[in-house]
């Protein structure tokens, strides 16, 4: 008897995604067919009603989480992945700048794997942003190689498949903007997740401001916190491998 196909969960956070989130919804069902289970959308109470566009869609596999009062793009990732009920549970952003087409091959990698990560970076990746804004990504992502090791090339995919059971042991934490990416990976690789990246052509999103590359002092406020919860990480996590090994020699 085959094994039963792997059920799968898509979580999404919107912001002002009225133009987005329909056709995200439709290709996300169309790209997964029977295997999905749901797609969790956790909307900020956008100003623009992209709440009220998904209450309106009438697909019963559409669950929507509407927060008042709360906004961030890290604590709404924490929480759908966290309700999540899949065997597999995936996420990425609804501006349709991630092809949802991509997901079955992310799925599909974790028959082999716990954990499978979007990447832009490994052959057959792109980055189809401006080229100065695609140099800066490129840049920052091998200053996270450098620190906290080449297993993960795309350090601030954002796009990711994982078995349930494994972000059960090494969930997303609900704090800050896209930084939260990096952290997650890094304690994926030192839980001993087996983990592989899949290439994906990044994108520019289909209606819409970007939250990130619309306002060049965003952009660069983002690029200083994610700076700083890189060295943060690298940091934190290397001071406690000292002291194991000091405390080692000592004994």
């Amino acid at each position: 008897m085959s094994p039963r196909p792997l059920s799968v969960s898509v979580v999404m956070p919107s912001y002002n995604e009225r133009g987005n989130i329909a056709e995200a919804v439709e290709r996300i069902g169309a790209a997964l067919g029977e295997r999905l289970l749901e797609i969790i959308i956790v909307d900020d109470d956008s100003p623009d009603g992209t709440w009220k566009v998904v209450e309106e869609l009438g697909d019963s596999r559409v669950r929507l989480i509407r927060r008042v009062g709360e906004r961030g793009l890290a604590s709404a990732l924490a929480r759908g992945t966290s309700e999540a009920k899949g065997d597999v549970v995936v996420w990425l952003d609804c501006d349709l700048g991630i092809p949802p087409e991509m997901i079955p091959r992310l799925v599909a990698a974790l028959d082999d794997h716990d954990v499978a990560i979007g990447s832009r970076y490994v052959p057959g990746g792109s980055d189809g942003r401006p080229p100065f804004r695609a140099f800066l990504s490129r840049l920052f992502n091998l200053g996270a190689r450098l620190l906290l090791g080449g297993q993960v090339r795309d350090y601030t995919s954002g796009f990711a498949a994982v078995r349930r059971q494994a972000l059960v042991r090494t969930p997303l934490l609900p704090h800050g903007f896209g930084e939260y990416f990096i952290d997650w990976a890094y304690r994926c690789i030192r839980a001993g997740d087996r983990i592989v990246e899949v290439p994906y052509p990044y994108g520019l999103r289909k209606s819409g401001l970007s939250k990130t590359d619309s306002d060049w002092r965003q952009f660069c406020k983002l690029g200083c916190q994610y700076s700083v919860h890189l060295l943060w990480t690298w940091l934190t996590y290397g001071c406690r491998l000292a002291r194991r090994l000091l405390g080692g020699r000592a004994a």
